[in-house]
């Protein structure tokens, strides 16, 4: 059963956002081979990587100019160095670092919240693709293996 290509963009589309939910589903739905698997969740994967980074990246130029522009955004008192909230976020930065976001962000994150973070904490764009880029790929090929693998048990259970 394979699909006509406007329902393929549309959950091309929906897995550049919530990746870990689009592609298993669509692949498994749509009975697509391990390779047509792989090349699925890799471009999906890919385009929103690249969408949503460059979206991230002027988001966070904008937030910056518009503060700088209207000062609304001016403390009055200063503000706490170490805060809970703070020591958090150095502690997951410091711990997993960008590997870690990475290495989530298909799966747990979602690519744009994963993207947003990665732009506003690593400001190398070429290391930060190619970390994200990774991560889909790896997540592609659990996701290819284990679509694969539920395919072949429903064929020889003669599940319909």
């Amino acid at each position: 059963m394979k699909t006509d290509w406007l329902e393929t963009i549309i959950a091309a589309l929906l897995a550049s956002f919530k990746f870990a939910i689009t592609v298993p589903f669509f692949v498994i739905k749509q009975e697509y081979t391990f390779s047509e698997s792989m090349i699925f969740g890799v471009s999906s994967g890919t385009f929103g990587i690249i969408a949503f980074m460059f979206l991230s990246s002027g988001l966070l130029q904008a937030w910056n100019w518009f503060k700088r522009k209207t000062g609304l955004f001016k403390r009055k008192k200063p503000r706490k160095v170490f805060s809970k909230k703070s020591r958090r976020w150095v502690k997951v930065k410091t711990k997993f670092g960008l590997f870690g976001i990475a290495a989530l962000t298909p799966i747990l994150l979602s690519i744009p919240i994963g993207c947003f973070i990665a732009m506003r904490y690593y400001k190398n764009k070429k290391k930060v693709f190619l970390y994200l880029f990774l991560a889909v790929v790896a997540w592609s090929l659990i996701f290819a293996t284990f679509g694969s693998a539920m395919l072949g048990i429903f064929d020889s259970m003669k599940i319909d």
